[in-house]
């Protein structure tokens, strides 16, 4: 058993984020103070070279070149991890977000994609991986995600004639709206696929001018009549942040989820999403690619994005993850949180302690390399203190966590599938 080695974890500043008094990012940082006016978006933990991680301690030494030493890379990486495409690299990117206005209309494009899309645009997509992610929320948290069923995006056209006016005239869409929902195609068929491509490409590719009337009138309507639907509540709260931006829209196309602490969502490679409010611990590959189709004045590639998606209505039943927990939960809560298999690139371990649940120590088993923080109270891991606000990378095999306050919340991220999960409490 190592002790881990501290790190000094990068930061992101976004015009979504939160001030320095409210953020998550910010308090990790010991920054809530600042008053320079920054929103405090993303804490990175990682070696993507948009926001590299440093050995703590003022060496200013790269967690990459820190790792590339001989000894070092003996330690933390196990042989399973040297034996796999991943060969002496960390594949996964440890994040905290917090975020007070919407995230963009977006989905992350699959291996393949995304090689294509850095060969044809290094200056948009940086680098050539994949992008599946996973979010657990820290505060109640919210998300637009994957798309509703047929059905429902039906009934929401005929309830909500400004949108029916802009996606409407499609020969697949009129055609399914004079129809009973038992006519409608199948889920996840060929022809449900159709009619979602349709019904976005027929609202991606309407004028500014027809997109900005109809969502002007719809917010009208709502004032005057009220809101009938949980939907239309979180449609004014985007159009204000983003007013006549078409990507308000998606309100009713995508699932809208709320999360509370400890919950998590799970998302594959060319799934829309979008985040809308709250803080939470993401775990994702090692990207930064981002296609992105609205709420947001950054660049869009609308053309790719509507290429690129699955049109899946299932998909919703697989991003709500489940968790596993710990088969003694009376100690410490542990969580673990695994994508499927054929995404090797991450998990997530999230470990918290209540003096009132008994002892504190607990373990889990790391197949390779783990990259984690504390969030609350303080513990020990593997024989060192490490405090709220204090990032760290550990090597491979089991890590011990020991509660040193009558609180504490630590993550801990490693790879998923190079081992089967192991969780045990001493």
């Amino acid at each position: 058993m190592s002790a881990p080695v501290k790190l000094d974890a990068g930061y992101q500043s976004y015009a979504w984020g939160k001030d320095a008094s409210s953020s998550f990012v910010a308090k990790m940082k010991g920054m809530t103070n600042d008053t320079s006016g920054n929103m405090f978006a993303e804490l990175w933990v990682g070696t993507h070279p948009n926001c590299p991680s440093k050995i703590a301690g003022g060496s200013a030494q790269l967690l990459e070149d820190f790792l590339r030493q001989p000894e070092n890379s003996k330690r933390y990486f196990s042989a399973a991890h040297q034996a796999s495409p991943f060969r002496g690299t960390v594949p996964y990117l440890l994040k905290i977000l917090s975020i007070r206005t919407a995230l963009s209309i977006q989905a992350h494009p699959c291996k393949k994609l995304a090689e294509e899309l850095h060969a044809a645009h290094p200056d948009k997509y940086k680098d050539p991986n994949h992008k599946p992610e996973l979010i657990c929320a820290l505060t109640r948290f919210e998300a637009l995600c994957c798309f509703r069923p047929l059905k429902a995006i039906m009934d929401y056209l005929r309830r909500i004639p400004e949108l029916k006016e802009v996606v409407g005239g499609e020969m697949v869409v009129d055609q399914y709206l004079r129809a009973p929902a038992s006519a409608l195609p199948a889920a996840d068929s060929d022809e449900e696929k159709q009619a979602l491509k349709s019904i976005m490409t027929k609202l991606y590719t309407a004028s500014e001018e027809v997109v900005a009337k109809s969502l002007r009138l719809h917010l009208q309507r709502i004032h005057e009549r009220g809101s009938p639907c949980g939907e239309d509540e979180v449609f004014v709260r985007v159009y204000r942040q983003y007013p006549d931006d078409v990507g308000c829209w998606m309100v009713y196309l995508l699932n809208y989820v709320q999360l509370v602490p400890g919950e998590a969502l799970f998302l594959s490679d060319s799934e829309p999403h979008a985040y809308i409010s709250g803080d939470g611990v993401e775990i994702m590959a090692c990207s930064d690619n981002v296609v992105r189709a609205g709420l947001t004045p950054k660049w869009k590639d609308v053309p790719t994005l509507i290429r690129m998606l699955k049109y899946d209505t299932t998909g919703l039943a697989s991003a709500r993850h489940e968790k596993k927990n710990s088969e003694d939960a009376a100690r410490w809560q542990v969580q673990y949180y695994q994508p499927p298999a054929h995404f090797p690139d991450f998990s997530l371990f999230r470990l918290q302690y209540d003096h009132r649940t008994g002892s504190g120590k607990t373990s889990v088993m790391l197949p390779t390399i783990g990259l984690g923080f504390c969030l609350e109270g303080s513990a020990k891991v593997n024989g060192m203190t490490v405090k709220a606000g204090e990032c760290f990378v550990v090597p491979y095999g089991r890590l011990t966590c020991q509660a040193e306050e009558k609180k504490a919340l630590v993550f801990v991220a490693s790879t998923n599938n190079l081992a089967s999960m192991k969780l045990s409490s001493l």
